[in-house]
């Protein structure tokens, strides 16, 4: 609209001007009006003409400023719009996430209550002598008890070496499989990576029909891997997969084998 405006308004005044130069050239022609008059009126003239085509080129200039402006508020207007919806959609999984993780350290927060409650009994019974039986000799249960409570509690020197004691003395009870194994989470706890691998090892070795089998194997591949020894850690994380295919540890191998997915550029 402003560009037709601009377009009248310039071609009034040259009508204008035009009339003043054809009144003036008849002047001339019948000798009424002097040179110099007629050399002002086409010099006007000209200044005009030239100012219209300087106007002209400002108006072509300000038309494409413009439309290109348009597109760029237009493609931002959908990228914000695109934007806008995918945040709204991290947003959602964020407070999903959130909602999970409080209801996580809620019931986290019980099971330290009931381990500190755990390890304060465990604690008053070794203050008291309990780990010995009438006869004079340690009682079992008590002895895991007490390696247990302080692995809950994060003291993984003293719970391998309570775990040790355990396993050298009662190597064949319902448990034993397991002490060995907490042998092994205790030094994987605190980065013995090799140690870990021996005490692994040491499950399947000597409790080949027990219940820790999965775990071991599965654990024996994280340490190899922590050693960056790749090509060992896959045979374990195979034969987990191969000798316990449903299990959870099998899982686990089957994620640890997946080459990390590339990210879209």
């Amino acid at each position: 609209m402003r560009s037709v405006s601009i377009d009248r308004s310039l071609r009034l005044r040259l009508i204008r001007r035009a009339t003043l130069l054809g009144v003036a050239l008849a002047m001339a022609a019948v000798g009424c009006a002097p040179s110099g008059y007629y050399r002002s009126t086409s010099s006007s003239l000209d200044s005009l003409l030239t100012l219209q085509a300087q106007q002209q080129r400002r108006i072509s200039a300000l038309e494409r400023e413009i439309a290109a402006t348009r597109e760029q508020v237009q493609a931002s207007r959908a990228s914000s719009d695109s934007r806008l919806s995918e945040l709204t959609g991290r947003m959602d999984m964020l407070q999903g996430q959130l909602e999970r993780s409080g209801a996580q350290f809620k019931d986290l927060s019980l099971k330290v209550e009931n381990v500190k409650s755990r390890i304060s009994v465990s604690d008053s019974t070794r203050a008291s002598g309990g780990m010995r039986d009438s006869t004079g000799g340690m009682d079992p249960e008590a002895a895991y008890k007490a390696a247990s409570s302080d692995f809950a509690a994060g003291r993984y020197g003293l719970a391998k070496d309570a775990y040790s004691a355990y396993v050298r003395r009662f190597p064949d009870t319902v448990v034993s499989d397991d002490a060995q194994f907490r042998i092994g989470e205790c030094s994987f706890l605190t980065g013995d990576f090799s140690g870990a691998i021996e005490a692994y090892k040491k499950v399947v070795e000597n409790y080949p029909n027990g219940d820790r089998l999965p775990g071991s194997l599965y654990k024996t591949g994280v340490a190899y891997a922590r050693l960056n020894n790749m090509e060992v850690a896959r045979k374990y994380y195979r034969a987990v997969i191969q000798r316990y295919p449903r299990s959870s540890e099998a899982a686990a191998a089957r994620e640890a084998l997946t080459p990390p997915k590339k990210r879209a550029p």
